[in-house]
């Protein structure tokens, strides 16, 4: 990496141990420079210990943090995002926010006003960087897709992610209900869509399950003047996990998780298998954006790779959302609701 500095990792969970640690342990001047903020101190240590980092560079309170740290990665559990990243801006700290960026778009307005002027905030949004989804965006801004007349998007697998602290099920919540699926996955999905159309749809309608708790399935029909939009999400099976975009000249399709691999239909029906150009691997993605980052904090031209204004649209879908779905209920309990 061109430039290295002070950073300070807050939170020590599985999106850290996974993404970030071993991004920052391969490089020793990196290393060096990383502390480590977990209240839970052991686990702190522990990480340390598995990727050699400093053990004597971990800490328990962004509060204890030396004054040379000017950049931060927030790697805790969604619902602390807004107070620990404001915490961080007060210490004119800039920083790197885990996904999603805040769980509203009222949490994120609040963040982003705070480092007005005083921080620079970007955010974990990796599927922007990928490949095929750069792809389908210049090729949505060539005009080689023609108008965009439909995307359908179908997102779902069981839920295994090796969460530490379990909050995707029981984070506290204001009306306690926290939110689920629709959230963690579907903060993916909205971001694209609004970052492909450069524009925020309105929500037709939407059901989820849940009934007082997190859903694990989500069916949602939005809209924007020009473009209907289907999506489907799910923590229960595996759909078919696949977007297509619909075009008056083209359409394009791709699998959610292959990020190089996309296929091009014709009007006339013929299609051509094309291989986005551009490194895939996830690790080579965060070097990618920690790097950006680093570059934009000590004042380099280049610009940022994600600005945090630009992920407060799907935080507004989402809110939209969660405000207008209906549960859905199984035929079978009709009768015992009507």
């Amino acid at each position: 990496m061109p430039v290295a500095m002070p950073l300070a990792i807050v939170g020590s969970g599985a999106i850290a141990d996974y993404y970030y640690f071993p991004v920052l342990a391969s490089d020793p001047h990196l290393s060096a420079n990383t502390w480590i903020v977990e209240p839970a101190i052991e686990r702190g240590v522990a990480a340390a210990q598995k990727f050699g980092f400093r053990k004597d560079q971990v800490l328990g309170r962004i509060e204890d943090l030396p004054p040379s740290i000017r950049v931060a990665v927030n790697a805790t559990p969604s619902h602390l995002h807004r107070g620990t990243t404001i915490a961080l801006i007060e210490r004119d700290i800039s920083v790197l926010v885990e996904k999603p960026f805040a769980e509203t778009a009222e949490d994120a307005r609040a963040m982003i006003a705070a480092a007005e002027g005083r921080s620079i905030l970007t955010a974990n949004h990796f599927r922007r960087l990928t490949p095929s989804y750069a792809f389908v965006r210049d090729f949505i801004a060539s005009a080689k897709l023609g108008h965009v007349k439909r995307i359908v998007w179908a997102e779902g697998h069981k839920f295994d992610w090796p969460t530490q602290s379990g909050f995707n099920f029981r984070r506290p919540w204001p009306n306690g209900r926290p939110r689920g699926a629709l959230l963690d996955i579907g903060v993916h999905i909205f971001d694209i869509i609004c970052w492909w159309l450069d524009e925020q749809p309105k929500v037709k309608s939407a059901v989820m399950d849940g009934y007082g708790g997190p859903e694990a399935f989500v069916s949602t029909e939005l809209e924007t003047p020009d473009t209907r939009i289907e999506v489907q999400i799910s923590f229960l099976a595996k759909l078919s996990n696949q977007f297509v975009v619909e075009g008056t000249e083209a359409t394009i399709r791709g699998v959610t998780n292959e990020f190089t691999r996309l296929e091009i239909i014709a009007p006339n029906g013929s299609k051509k298998t094309v291989s986005a150009p551009g490194n895939p691997d996830r690790a080579d993605i965060a070097r990618r954006m920690v790097t950006n980052f680093f570059e934009v904090v000590s004042g380099g031209s280049a610009p940022l790779l994600i600005e945090a204004k630009s992920v407060v649209p799907p935080l507004a879908v989402i809110d939209e959302i969660y405000e207008t779905a209906t549960d859905y209920l199984p035929d079978c309990y009709q009768e015992w609701v009507a």
